[in-house]
């Protein structure tokens, strides 16, 4: 009789050092508590909007393309658009076919980065607290991730003497989120600054997340990486249309980059996904080529009010909540008055006992151990209604 056989025994060390998903473990357990509601995971309650919708839809009648494969990199069209964004950004010239590769979301995008670039034992800087799957992301291609601790008492700013000292001569990449998921905060230029002169100086990459830089409040002005030249052949962005289109099922972002790193990710995206979905990609055509829907054109306000009622009950809540209110994206990060409460447990308890589904905060870094985030991204009346729940539940604790 053969020996039982142990599957666990042969799995690759890369995928054994990195944990599950937070955000995955969270969600999948809210599947489980009936009428549960999520303010965890970042999905807008809106439907893609019906100029993009009906665009699509016409084009299923009449392409002869839209159902096969693209281009590995892309639509050629798609990559067009992203290229002139990105020169009108910046100022100057960037190569659709060489720096530019349209992929299945940022998270992709940011995948075949850091299979390209990160090597066993570099070190790549996070800012803490960050979007969970970064330090996943590193981990898995053998690097080491560097945690700078953003400022708790300071709106989440970088102290840049603690950013300083986590340079090394190891330092591969620093990953920035401008505007930052989870903190909601919005970066200055002085910040931006001092990071590109420390990438200028020491010569590491910056991949600049750029997927809420379309969505800020109170018309605070976002700077861009794009405006230093210094840093012009190491900077890559990566982006996605899931937010700022309300087509987070859709799968489409894109990389750009400098043309050595992009050739590279595009081996690793063939070998990964072969494509984007053309389908996506030619939503994603609509969305910036046709006119934008009224359903559309209210999202920055709806999302902009749906940030002020989530303060507002959070401020009801100031016996058990305190929180900086965020200036772009649609998180907060809130610290609560329990210490004695670890955020697996306090997040798990939220779910269990009030049905309210939120992401421990210790999942974005060591910083947020003590938080909890919250997403705006839900109908107000789901807001309201998980503010209800977390209110009873409050007087209990």
């Amino acid at each position: 009789m053969a020996p039982e056989f142990d599957a666990k025994k042969f799995l690759a060390k890369r995928v054994l050092r990195i944990s599950d998903s937070a955000i995955r473990k969270m969600m999948m357990a809210g599947q489980k508590v009936p009428g549960a509601i999520s303010l965890a995971q970042g999905i807008p309650d809106r439907k893609t909007p019906s100029y993009i919708r009906d665009g699509v839809t016409e084009l299923l009648k009449e392409s002869t393309t839209i159902g096969k494969y693209s281009l590995g990199p892309g639509l050629p069209e798609l990559r067009q658009i992203v290229a002139e964004k990105i020169s009108k950004g910046g100022g100057f010239a960037v190569n659709p076919d060489t720096q530019v590769c349209i992929s299945a979301g940022a998270i992709e995008a940011l995948a075949i980065t850091m299979a390209s670039v990160v090597e066993e034992g570099d070190e790549v800087i996070l800012l803490d607290p960050g979007y969970p799957p970064y330090i996943p992301q590193v981990l898995f291609n053998g690097g080491k991730p560097v945690l700078v601790p953003l400022q708790a008492d300071n709106e989440w700013k970088i102290d840049v003497e603690k950013l300083k000292a986590a340079v090394s001569p190891k330092t591969k990449a620093i990953v920035v989120c401008n505007p930052s998921n989870p903190t909601g905060m919005v970066m200055g230029r002085e910040e931006l600054a001092a990071i590109a002169k420390l990438s200028a100086e020491h010569g590491f990459f910056i991949i600049a997340d750029l997927t809420y830089d379309f969505l800020v409040y109170d018309d605070a002005p976002v700077p861009s990486f794009l405006e230093f030249p210094e840093i012009r052949d190491r900077l890559i962005i990566v982006y996605s249309f899931s937010k700022e289109f309300s087509m987070t099922g859709w799968r489409s972002g894109y990389l750009y980059g400098p043309e050595a790193v992009v050739a590279e990710a595009l081996k690793v995206h063939d070998m990964y996904v072969l494509c984007a979905p053309t389908i996506s990609q030619y939503a994603a055509l609509v969305a910036f080529t046709k006119p934008p829907s009224e359903d559309h054109l209210a999202h920055h306000a709806e999302m902009a009010e749906k940030r002020d009622l989530t303060c507002a009950r959070l401020d009801r809540l100031s016996d058990l909540f305190s929180y900086t209110k965020p200036r772009g994206a649609y998180y907060i990060i809130a610290k609560y008055k329990k210490p004695e409460i670890d955020s697996w447990e306090f997040a798990t308890r939220l779910l269990n006992e009030a049905k309210v589904v939120v992401v421990p905060g210790v999942a974005c870094g060591s910083q947020g151990e003590g938080h909890v985030r919250f997403s705006y991204g839900a109908s107000k009346e789901k807001i309201n209604e998980a503010f209800d729940r977390i209110e009873a539940w409050a007087k209990t604790l």
